[in-house]
């Protein structure tokens, strides 16, 4: 093929080799396919019929038949928009030739530079600019042709020369033929805006920088605005700016005002004075002052318009400035001065409007005579300027005489009605909210996407704080400050996000942004607010490279069922601004939804104007072929929106709700207040009140609805209470511990003010304890402020912080608060409630405030209430006789309810029964009677709930779970039940709203009757336990993507792995899940939980805690050490961390203790073959151990799921426990050894000797006999790994030692038990390796002349002794051993100078030594200057430079160097990236680190203020730890004045402070300091120094000072 092609704009006239060229060298089709098109004679007049059927039956693949087809739709569309054929298109052409020819002279120049736009190597683009093309220079393009060259970018991938044909329709396309200055003079293509709305108020309204309007226009139909368009930009003196304004704007009214017509002079845009620019292109004016342009344009009216002064007024209107925003979304603080003129009939008839101007050339001065302005076409032209006398007067008489026919066509204009239909817009709007429905409520979640607003716009805004928004995807840089972002903000909750955030795990970035909790704010193209590079808006064209991925990408996890059920929530696409081209990114983000979700379903656009939805319209029906009307709302204004969305959304979620206050009053709860208690579910004072019409037929179906499903075995409600305090209404079942429960908490009021007193409710499952302590909490909410908690996995840290919030609602400082009654609901687990407790007893004595927590306990067995210090009841499985005569009553008044079917209110019954077995055992039997497991999926599921309801406490298992297994489709009409479809089952199911996970869920009606069946279906039915647990296990359908999956996947690894436990601490009762242990009990049960293991472990072959809980089992219970290694090792093998090694190495301790106590029990004297076999297993254990610690230094935190099923410590610090065990065992074993006589002193001193290498085995001067001889050659064998003991155990105190130095303090009963249990083991390593006061004493005689080696040596001892000898060491020495710093600091001194050999600890050790002496002792003789301190600092960080392995070095230099006066901080970023990275190596990821030292208001040395100093004042450890947690040790004036307080940013739950152009990342010391969703704030905090790097304690948000 010839690089030279003439191509027809027709396709039809297109040849077969024309038709090759086109796909081969424009759409760049395979050469192999374009020439199955070749060989198959197919011209143009073939192409244009064919279909992408036609090209497969060619053999072209599916993927360029599409491509064909669409590049040929753009083509026939593009030049014959409404042709049907090739016909069509020829009749269509020829009709426009004689047009085209006619403007051939006026179009050429433009026609040549569209012609020559950029290029790329996009296909599509690259077919357009051919389209582009082949209008010759001699035509005009038509508006359908305009519109699609906004649309796409011409250009194309090769450079292209256009040359005049001597045929009209053709043009010659020349590769790579272009000239230089052809090319320097190319502009890039420009996008339009839409004309700011004629003659309206619409501030809302903005232009985009760069982007062009329209063509001026002339004289038309007198009522659509002719434009004229002056630059402006010329000058930027003001007195010359008003002048030349004033004189613009008078000739151009006046010229409107003569010729009758509508008009807009717009200032700030190209004009044709204007080379650099495209004509009309928007550049903006910058105004400082817009009083003055106005002001100056109200007294020029009068000067000008001298004999008109009251009709000019009239008809030209004040000045408007319309902002101009850049391309990024940013203001410009430029704006588009627009001034309209509105020639009424009922002023000007009959008039002409001479007016005076001034004269520019002559100092603006008044010009001689005055001028009679006209439009002519797109110019505004003076009359008196015409030379010719007789011209002139020609022109006067025939305006004159032409007046009249104005005026008259005027008139008809203004009297010509405007045709707008009734749209109903309003109605459409309520149906498309609500489905149909007459309130708020079948969406689950709103998502709205908006674009730039304007300030006028913002009060009418109040509607999307009713909605219950998921999130707002929002593209305005400006809206945290000032634009929509921030009027939410003023009255809701909302956490400032970013796109990226929404990478990763659904469960995880679910849990870290408090998605369904508060709305995520998604700022889709940066924040200003936020000086931060990652957070720049950017320009269309960038953000589709930086950014558009990202956005995607969230825009599939929002879409995905997982996340949000398809149907169960609705896009809002709500366009504030004009979007203007369809590069806009809010465009490409409306494709990303439409693809995702498939279609406009579930997207609503509303548009605040016609003219910006009929452009938003436009953009989508070119991209999509599909006309969204149907589904968008634009002939409302915002207000009008604002105030039906508002109608719609008046109930219990919106109406105002109220808190009792002191003294009978009562105060508002904020949404913003309520939104921020997220842990929390309030009831309010005026709970369920005004929510409903009660006396309509909407009220009573739903009061039948919720007392049915209540009584049938739903969770009461607080509408069951309200229900039955209505006038004619029987009261509610009060159980008899109720009053007893509601006057102990009244009386708590009286006599215990400040304090948080706790009453435990412990109660049988499906007893209605929960539902009695929620009638007590009903009765008590206008005297207490009521909360319930919703979710128990949130910290308790962040429930109290939550509760002070309800506590200090609507209050000042000092008035009296109102007593706070909070629910809490346990499963047979109370720990957490008393360090909750602990918490809220500070905040109670800190407020004054009286906190009573009624904690309601699930149990199994009575519980012991006089074992607690709290007050607690329990409430059995068992009515009283006055019980048992209110439920008869209750019974009685409900079958005279004829909408009540009681049969089937089995809760009710259950209890009314008085929890009779024999009456659950008759209604699950008549349930069963016909039950075949193995016939349907129907039995299958109803099996599977039964197992689940009777083994979890609080099952959840999704609606979408059971539909996908039962294959319900999510057909949107017509669709089946999961009850219906479980039918004749479905009456023990019910459905209810799993809030705390979001879905809608299935469970049994009462857990009496799901353990029944569970029972009867394996004594009657051959449905065994464990065949319905491998059922579980080996169905996919439960186990795919879907709303819930995770839940349920808990729920199973729950009955599997979690243990039954006392009442008291974290013993347990049983070794295994009580599931697993009825399975035991069963035929071959040991056999059936193996299976099921093995099951379990193929299902979840990620999760190592099957097997590891199998391998406890065995070597704990079984005492079966061959099957525990067996599965232990199992375990190991699926995932090597320290866990599942460390369970490698217990096997082998607990064989090795074992053994030794059997061996005691038969003959306490061990033989050769026993040592040999103890030492064995102490070597496996130990090498396990060793290995458990290194990965428990490496490996990343535990997966969420795997936390689910144990209560580890952050850190797992076992393996080092482990290993200490084991070396005393064996230092016990080596101890009793009989190798030496009873009476030789030297035997202790022989051992030491010995573990400590000093003593080779070969050479222990034992006994000669036989059997010491034997023992001696196992010795032998086992020597390294005997006398490696001593150091390693060494090593695993020293690490322990920093672990509980370095964390933070927790005084819970773990703690203190392990730190117990280290220091008995230290104590007897002690006694067994350090030699005593007086050997020393005698070794000191012996060598009276101690060389410095020697000196050096006992120096060394003597900082081992005071416990001074390590880094974490030396840092206790601010709590406790002040008076021994100067002492130590000589001796670290003493070993820097004398020692050849230093080492980076030594140096280490004695610049911290020295610090401390400086801040303890600043006057000390031995203290040094910080200048020295900071040499010896660069010293050692010269030493080790940038790859040392642990953290101390550059823990210092942050002390040191951390930025202030006169320090040079050069290099503190690159330390504070160091320590955090090695802190992961050598601390612990999830365990929280502590600050032994905080930046201070001093400057030098002195601004480090130790912690131990601001808790001298407080002695108990317990008291200390709640001061920090609760922020109250910052509240103290003394410390408040030591400490600096910084500035700085919080991002993904991180603290930034800024330094130079760094930005030092810092972790929050305390998370509950953090508002749980990862919002992007300004904050302000204190600064301490930990060892995994700096931490901000007392953080501040912005809003909150």
């Amino acid at each position: 093929m010839s690089q030279k092609t003439i191509l027809s704009q027709h396709v039809e006239a297109w040849t077969k080799k024309d038709v090759y060229y086109w796909l081969t060298e424009v759409i760049n089709i395979d050469k192999n396919y374009a020439e199955k098109l070749y060989d198959a004679d197919v011209s143009g007049e073939e192409l244009v019929w064919y279909q992408r059927d036609d090209l497969l039956d060619l053999g072209i693949k599916h993927g360029p038949a599409v491509k064909i087809i669409n590049q040929l739709e753009e083509l026939k569309q593009h030049y014959n928009p409404d042709s049907a054929s090739p016909e069509h298109s020829q009749t269509q052409h020829e009709e426009g030739t004689s047009k085209e020819i006619k403007e051939k002279s006026k179009r050429k120049s433009k026609q040549k530079m569209n012609s020559n736009k950029g290029t790329t190597t996009n296909n599509r683009q690259k077919s357009m600019d051919i389209i582009a093309n082949t209008q010759t220079a001699d035509s005009q393009p038509t508006f359908q042709e305009r519109k699609c060259k906004k649309t796409f970018s011409h250009s194309t991938s090769k450079e292209t020369e256009l040359r005049e044909s001597g045929d009209p329709k053709t043009l010659v396309i020349n590769a790579n033929s272009k000239t230089a200055k052809e090319k320097s003079t190319r502009r890039p293509e420009q996008h339009s805006c839409s004309l700011c709305p004629f003659d309206q108020s619409s501030a809302s309204h903005r232009y985009i920088q760069n982007y062009t309007l329209p063509p001026e226009t002339g004289p038309d139909n007198l009522i659509d605005p002719v434009h004229e368009y002056k630059f402006m930009g010329r000058t930027d003196d003001i007195t010359v700016m008003k002048r030349k304004f004033n004189k613009e704007v008078f000739r151009f009214s006046a010229g409107c005002m003569n010729s009758r017509t509508n008009g807009t002079i717009h200032f700030g845009l190209a004009d044709s004075k204007s080379s650099e620019y495209t004509h009309g292109e928007i550049i903006g004016v910058s105004i400082d002052k817009k009083d003055t342009i106005i002001d100056h344009f109200n007294q020029g009216i009068k000067s000008h318009f001298e004999e008109h002064t009251d009709e000019a007024k009239a008809c030209i209107r004040q000045p408007r400035f319309v902002e101009v925003l850049c391309s990024d979304s940013t203001l410009s603080g430029k704006y588009v001065i627009e001034v309209d003129v509105v020639p009424s009939h009922s002023i000007v008839h009959g008039k002409l409007f001479n007016i005076q101007i001034l004269d520019e050339d002559n100092q603006w001065k008044k010009s001689k005579g005055k001028s009679l302005f006209i439009r002519d076409g797109a110019a505004t032209r003076d009359v008196y300027k015409i030379g010719n006398p007789k011209d002139l007067h020609d022109e006067l008489t025939r305006i004159k005489d032409h007046i009249n026919v104005l005026d008259k066509r005027r008139k008809e204009a203004e009297n010509r009605p405007e045709r707008k239909g009734t749209s109903n817009q309003g109605g459409k709007l309520k149906n498309l909210l609500t489905y149909g429905e007459s309130r708020l409520g079948h969406y689950d979640y709103y998502i709205i996407v908006t674009n730039k607003s304007h300030p006028e716009q913002l009060q009418h805004l109040q509607f999307m704080t009713t909605l219950k928004l998921f999130c707002v995807l929002d593209f305005d840089p400006n809206s945290a400050v000032n634009g929509s972002c921030q009027r939410y903000k003023d009255v809701r909750i909302a956490n400032l996000h970013t796109p990226y955030q929404f990478n990763g795990d659904p469960g995880t970035v679910a849990s870290n942004l408090n998605l369904y909790k508060q709305t995520s704010w998604v700022f889709c193209n940066g924040r200003e607010d936020i000086k931060s590079e990652l957070d720049r808006p950017l320009q269309p064209s960038k953000w589709l490279i930086q950014k558009a991925g990202e956005v995607q990408s969230m825009i599939l996890f929002l879409c995905n069922p997982y996340t949000l059920p398809r149907g169960r929530f609705l896009v809002i696409f709500l366009l504030l601004s004009t979007v203007e081209a369809m590069n806009d990114p809010i465009f490409d983000t409306f494709m990303s939804f439409y693809k995702n979700l498939g279609g406009t379903e579930n997207i609503l656009s509303i548009c605040t104007s016609d003219p910006s939805f009929q452009k938003w319209r436009d953009f989508i029906q070119v991209r999509c072929e599909h006309d969204i009307t149907q589904w968008s709302i634009y002939d409302l204004e915002l207000s009008e929106i604002n105030g039906t969305i508002l109608k719609l959304g008046q109930n219990k979620e919106n109406a105002q709700k109220l808190l009792p206050s002191t003294e009978g009053s009562t105060v508002i709860l904020q949404k913003k207040d309520e939104d921020l208690m997220t842990s929390l579910d309030i009831l309010c004072e005026n709970e369920c009140e005004n929510q409903f019409d009660e006396s309509s037929a909407e009220f009573e179906d739903f009061k039948i609805k919720t007392e049915s499903e209540f009584y049938r075995g739903g969770k009461v409600k607080w509408w069951n209470f309200y229900f039955s305090e209505q006038p004619a209404a029987k009261p509610f079942i009060k159980r008899d511990k109720h009053s007893k429960l509601e006057n102990s908490i009244r009386s708590q009021t009286k006599y215990n003010k400040g304090t948080c007193v706790m009453f435990n409710l412990f109660h049988h499952p499906g007893c209605g304890g929960t539902t009695m302590a929620m009638h007590v909490m009903w009765n008590l909410r206008k005297e207490f402020r009521c909360a319930v908690l919703k979710d128990n996995t949130v910290s308790k840290e962040e429930v109290a912080k939550h509760v002070s919030h309800l506590i200090k609602c609507e209050k000042s400082e000092n008035s009296l608060k109102t007593p706070v009654l909070l629910l809490v609901e346990e499963t047979e687990e109370t720990e957490n409630t008393q360090v909750l407790k602990r918490l809220l007893m500070t905040i109670s004595g800190e407020t004054g405030t009286t906190v009573i927590i009624i904690n309601c306990i699930r149990t199994r067995s009575r519980k012991d209430g006089n074992k607690s210090v709290d007050q607690s009841e329990f409430i059995t499985a068992a009515l009283s006789d006055k019980e048992k005569c209110a439920f008869e009553m209750k019974l009685k008044e409900l079958q005279e309810i004829k909408s009540f079917t009681t049969e089937n209110f089995y809760s009710f019954m259950i209890m009314k029964s008085n929890f009779d077995h024999q009456y659950v055992t008759n209604v699950a039997t008549n349930i069963l009677k016909d039950f075949r497991v193995s016939e349907s999926k129907q039995t299958r599921l109803f099996s599977i709930l039964a197992l689940v309801n009777s083994y979890v406490a609080e099952p959840a298992i999704s609606r979408s779970l059971c539909e996908e297994f039962l294959g319900i489709k999510n057909a949107l009409w017509g669709r089946e039940s999961v009850l219906e479809k479980m039918e004749p089952y479905a009456c023990l199911l019910i459905e209810y709203e799993a809030e705390e996970y979001g879905f809608k869920a299935i469970r049994f009606v009462h857990e009496h009757l799901a353990t029944e069946c569970v029972k009867q279906l394996q004594e009657k039915h051959n449905c065994s336990r464990a065949d319905t647990v491998l059922d579980i296990l080996q169905c996919d359908a439960f186990f795919k993507t879907f709303a819930g999956k995770n839940v349920f996947v808990q729920s199973i690894k729950s009955m599997l792995i979690t243990r039954q436990r006392k009442t008291e601490g974290d013993e347990r009762d049983t070794l295994f899940s009580r599931l697993i242990e009825d399975i035991r009990l069963g035929d071959d049960g040991l056999n059936k939980i193996q299976e099921i293991f093995i099951s379990a472990s193929k299902r979840f072959d990620k999760d190592f805690t099957i097997p590891q809980a199998l391998a406890r089992h065995f070597y704990l219970n079984e005492k079966n050490f061959a099957e525990a290694r067996k599965w232990a090792n199992s375990a190991k093998a699926i995932k090597e961390n320290s866990y599942t090694v460390d369970t490698v190495g217990q096997v082998a301790k607990s064989e090795l203790k074992h053994n030794l106590h059997k061996k005691q029990e038969r003959n306490p004297q061990s033989t050769a073959a026993d040592l040999r076999e103890y030492l064995g297993l102490a070597s496996t254990a130990t090498n396990a151990f060793r290995r458990a610690q290194i990965l428990a230094n490496t490996e990343d935190a535990l997966e969420t799921e795997e936390e689910l099923h144990r209560k580890l410590s952050p850190h797992n610090i076992s393996g080092y426990m482990g290993e200490i065990d084991t070396a005393m065992t064996v230092f016990d074993i080596i101890k009793t050894l009989p190798l030496f006589e009873n009476s030789d002193s030297m035997k202790d001193h022989y051992i030491q000797s010995f573990l400590k290498a000093n003593l080779p085995c070969a050479n222990i001067p034992v006994s000669n006999n036989k059997v010491n001889n034997e023992f001696i050659a196992v010795l032998q064998d086992y020597e390294s790994f005997l006398t490696s003991l001593k150091s390693q155990v060494k090593e695993a105190f020293d690490f322990l030692e920093m672990y509980f130095t370095y964390m933070k303090e927790k005084d819970n009963m773990r703690d203190i038990k392990t730190r117990k249990r280290i220091s008995e083991h230290y104590q007897y390593y002690i006694s067994l390796f350090c030699t005593s006061a007086e050997d020393k004493e005698k070794e000191k005689k012996q060598t009276p002349v101690l060389s410095s080696h020697m000196e050096i040596e006992q120096c060394r001892m003597f900082l081992e002794e005071n416990r001074a000898d390590t880094f974490p060491r030396l840092l206790q020495i601010l709590e406790d051993r002040k008076e021994t710093v100067e002492m130590i600091a000589e001796k670290y001194s003493f070993i820097h100078e004398k020692s050849s050999t230093k080492t980076t600890k030594d140096k280490t050790n004695h610049l911290l030594a020295h610090i401390l002496l400086k801040l303890i002792k600043p006057k000390s003789k031995t203290a040094k200057y910080l200048d020295d301190l900071i040499k010896l600092l660069n010293d050692i960080l010269q030493d080790v430079g940038t790859h040392h392995q642990y953290p101390e070095p550059f823990y210092l230099a942050i002390l040191l160097l951390w930025p202030g006066k006169k320090v040079n901080s050069t290099g503190i970023k690159m330390y504070v990236d160091k320590i955090r990275s090695l802190a992961k190596k050598h601390l612990f990821r999830t365990k929280s680190t502590t600050a032994h030292f905080f930046l201070g208001t001093n400057d030098g040395i002195q601004r480090l203020v130790p912690k131990a100093s601001l808790e001298k004042s407080v002695r108990n450890v317990g008291d200390r730890n709640i001061l920090w947690q609760t922020k109250e040790i910052f509240k103290d004036r003394v410390i408040k004045s030591k400490l600096r307080r910084v500035c700085g940013t919080i991002e993904q739950g991180e603290v930034f402070t800024e330094f130079q152009t760094h930005r030092i990342p810092l972790r929050p010391a305390f998370l509950n300091e953090v508002r749980s969703g990862h919002s992007t704030e300004k904050v302000f905090f204190y600064i301490g120094f930990a060892m995994d790097g700096p931490l901000a304690y007392n953080i501040q948000y912005e809003d909150e000072r």
